[in-house]
């Protein structure tokens, strides 16, 4: 019995020999495609968030089930619920791509929410600039700090109470805020040289952090612990989970608390970073509990909004080289 698709030839595996990229491609489509299966079985078939009852839905990008389950401090049920996507543009394309929600204010600090078509949305908030010329380059990463995003999501209520209201917070994604992040870095500055290209004021970076944005990069080059970068994602986490109580306050209505991916954060016990060594970030298409699985926290509320759908006012046009800016700030980009 021949268990290799016909597709696998000698003049591929040599190839495959010389160039170990490819084969690692190869490796994790092919795990992909036989783990959806068995992860289906075990933990049941994704949530397409769209469809579910909520007034207010909140993505914390990157969170993972088992962070927010441990350090949580909003009240309400917590449930585990299966992501369409392990990364956030194939999160947007399996979400919206084709899809249009009239009845939607999506507040985005998500660079890749701005390639999705106009009116898609009722309304669409981003918290970046529209220009290159609004921002120096230093400042980037400010557009998605949660507290940017929580002012912008009370500002899209206040001017649509009648529609659902969608946010997407960056945190706990990287790059990382807070003391122990900033801690971290001052050290591998001082210790390393290293510098991280989305916290420089300058457009140079030293030869030894090329291709460096943040601390995950340091994680994945062994200048950081896994247990330092837990505890910066921890740190992250909280922080976020702040301003979500905050802006908790400010709204009426069901909301939902979920995350459009998780992370991997150094662990080796999932078949997938044994097999290929990657042991942090959250590549696309991949099946595991650490990137599929992702809060799913119901917030009750004694009164639900009346919800209506009308026709998409117009956004403003974001400078092309700003969300490519803003995707390399997160390390989507090099």
């Amino acid at each position: 019995m021949d268990l290799a698709p016909e597709s696998y030839t000698l003049s591929n595996f040599i190839e495959a020999c010389k160039n170990p990229e490819k084969f690692k491609h190869e490796l994790k489509k092919r795990y992909g495609d036989v783990n959806k299966r068995l992860f289906y079985r075990k933990y049941g078939r994704p949530t397409n968030v769209m469809d579910a009852d909520w007034d207010n839905l909140l993505l914390l990008d990157a969170c993972r089930f088992d962070y927010l389950s441990k350090y949580n401090s909003i009240g309400g049920e917590l449930d585990a619920a299966v992501s369409v996507a392990s990364t956030s543009n194939e999160f947007m394309e399996k979400t919206f791509a084709g899809e249009t929600f009239h009845d939607t204010v999506y507040v985005s600090a998500n660079g890749f929410s701005h390639q999705l078509e106009g009116g898609t949305f009722h309304e669409f908030v981003s918290t970046y600039p529209e220009s290159q010329r609004d921002v120096l380059d230093s400042e980037l990463y400010r557009n998605y700090r949660p507290g940017i995003v929580r002012e912008k999501a009370v500002e899209a209520y206040e001017r649509h109470p009648d529609k659902r209201l969608l946010v997407h917070f960056m945190q706990p994604h990287g790059p990382y805020f807070g003391p122990k992040a900033e801690t971290l870095r001052e050290r591998l500055r001082t210790d390393y040289g290293l510098e991280f290209s989305a916290w420089k004021s300058d457009a140079d970076v030293t030869s030894r952090s090329e291709g460096m944005v943040y601390l995950m990069d340091a994680a994945e080059a062994g200048y950081v612990s896994t247990d330092e970068l837990q505890e910066v994602y921890v740190e992250n986490l909280k922080l976020v989970l702040e301003h979500v109580e905050r802006l908790l306050e400010r709204l009426d209505g069901k909301t939902v608390i979920t995350s459009d991916h998780g992370e991997l954060l150094g662990e080796t016990t999932n078949l997938y970073s044994r097999l290929t060594g990657d042991r942090y970030e959250h590549p696309g298409y991949v099946w595991t509990p650490e990137l599929r699985l992702v809060p799913w926290l119901v917030v009750p509320s004694e009164h639900r909004r009346d919800i209506v759908a009308e026709a998409p006012v117009d956004r403003d046009d974001v400078d092309e080289d700003v969300v490519e800016d803003h995707l390399r700030a997160l390390g989507y980009q090099s």
